[in-house]
This record gives structure tokens, sequence and C-alpha cells, in this order.
């Protein structure tokens, strides 16, 4: 066979594109590092702080996690934190000792070892605490502040007590450190007593009563002043409320609405009224564009 018939009998074997590419790579793979005594060569130390970075925040998680679970303990076992004292404020009414009283607390408790939002309930069971905020204070004391009861007037029911706004019944007895002023209230009334005895502390829960209380709110924020002159608040059909005013006894019928407006209104007529008519029985403010008054012959008939 000539020499170009055996160039033209040879067949050239062409590897594909993968294969090629895989033999390129191959190619440029460098050997293992073996030192000459035949160990392993050291991993770098980037390789070990890579891997640690994984491990770290299980590590702490767990860490925290136990410190968690032991740390009561330790400070439950610790005489260190014992109570000794109660740091009070907030009051008014109300005395130091009243507040120990109720809390339930001893000397010589773990001050870690305290249920707070359980003296807590405890101390709001009192007819003149409305909230109390408790604190820990290491090593070993707890803070209390007291928010009190005010009366914002009186209500007669099954017998008298006074009321605040939120319609929680309080005690009738005036307490040490009420001014004249604490007392000097409208006595609310014309709400159905019912059958049960009610105590101080709990809510009135009348129907009617707390939209007649926030009507009162309202009005001793407006105008203090003028709201000496009322003795006596009771609830009308309707949305009304009616007054009854200091001195003559004259009656005010109002709407509910609007109570700065109302009463500016009220006041200016009132000038009018005991100039012009020398005894006037009531005042009715409730129908729109005029005031009705009457004589005493029409309020016994009305």
């Amino acid at each position: 066979m000539s020499e170009r018939g055996a160039r033209k009998g040879r067949s050239l074997a062409v590897p594909r594109r993968g294969e090629q590419v895989a033999q390129e790579r191959r190619g440029r793979r460098q050997p293992l590092a073996i030192p000459r005594d035949g160990k392993r060569a050291r991993r770098p130390v980037r390789f070990w702080l890579t891997r640690a970075a994984y491990f770290l925040p299980a590590l702490l998680a767990g860490g925290l996690a136990w410190l968690a679970l032991e740390l009561p303990g330790i400070f439950a076992a610790s005489p260190d934190f014992r109570l000794r004292a109660l740091e009070v404020g907030g009051l008014r009414l109300l005395r130091g000792e009243d507040i120990l009283a109720a809390s339930g607390l001893r000397e010589g408790q773990n001050i870690f070892m305290i249920d707070l939002p359980e003296v807590a309930r405890r101390l709001e069971e009192l007819p003149w605490v409305r909230r109390v905020y408790l604190e820990r204070q290491p090593p070993d004391r707890l803070r209390v502040r007291v928010v009190e009861r005010r009366r914002l007037a009186w209500i007669s029911l099954d017998r008298l007590y006074g009321i605040d706004e939120e319609g929680v019944l309080l005690p009738a007895e005036k307490e040490p450190g009420e001014s004249r002023a604490d007392l000097d209230l409208p006595i609310v009334s014309g709400f159905a007593a019912g059958d049960r005895t009610r105590r101080p502390g709990e809510r009135a829960g009348i129907p009617g009563l707390l939209p007649l209380l926030d009507w009162w709110r309202q009005a001793r924020q407006r105008d203090a002043e003028f709201c000496q002159n009322i003795s006596e608040i009771q609830p009308l059909p309707g949305q009304g409320v009616r007054l009854l005013l200091v001195g003559d006894g004259l009656e005010v019928r109002l709407p509910a609405d609007r109570v700065e407006e109302r009463l500016a209104v009220l006041k200016m007529l009132l000038q009018r009224i005991y100039r012009e008519c020398p005894e006037p029985a009531y005042l009715d403010l409730r129908f729109a564009g005029q005031a009705v008054v009457g004589s005493r012959d029409s309020l016994a008939s009305s």
C-alpha cells in the first residue's frame, strides 16, 4: 500500500466537546501536596475559621439557653436577694401599711421568686387602687407605684357610695387624706338599685350609668367653677341629663351632647331667667333654638 493510501485509510478519533473539556480540566488539576515524610499537609487557618463560623451561633444559643434555665436557680439560692423593704409611691389616701398588708409579701422572700402579677392582682382588689406597677430593685427591695381612684360623684343605690369615672363603687366614709373639695360632689340618682347588696370596689354595672358619668367628667373639665352649683344629676330618656342646682333647686334639662356648648348657653340664660322670672321651677334646653321655662305648678304636673 502506498503512503498516500495509508494516509487515506487512516481515521482519526476526534473527542467530543464534553470529553475534551473534561480532559482539559483534569489536565489543569494539581496533584496533592504530599510532604516527603509521607504525611498530609496541615489545613490552613482560614479553613478552620470558616468551619468555626458555622458552629459559633449554635454554641451561643445553647449557652444562652442554659444560662436562662440556671440563672433563676442561682438567684434563688443566693442570700443577697432577700426582700428587706418596699418603695411605695403614688399614695394619697392609702398608707404604706395598707399596701404591705394587702400584698401578702413577707420580709426575707427572694425578690426573684415573687410572682409580681399575683401581687398586683391582690393590691388591685383594694377599692381605692386603680392600677399597680411593680418593679424589682436588686438586691433587696421592690418598687410599687400605685394609681389611686378618686371620687367623681356620689351615687344613691341600696345606700350611698362614692363612684369613680370607671363606674367603680367607693366607700362613703371620709378618708383621712380627703379634703372638703373631694367630698363636695353631686349625687347621681335615678337608677334602679336592684335587690342585691353591693360593696365598695365592685363595678356598678348599671345600664346608662357610664355615659352619664362621662358627661359629668367632661362638664367638670370644661367649667369646674359652674359645676360647683350642681347638687344632683339624673338621666333623662333620649340621651338627656337633668340637673338640680344648689340653692333654689332649679331643675335644668339638657341634651347630653356638646357639653361645653350646652353649659355656655345655660350660663348665659340663667342670668336672664332669674331677672325676668321671679321663681322659675325648671329650664328645658332640649328643644332646638328655644328655651322653655316652667313654673312650679307646671313642674308638679309634668
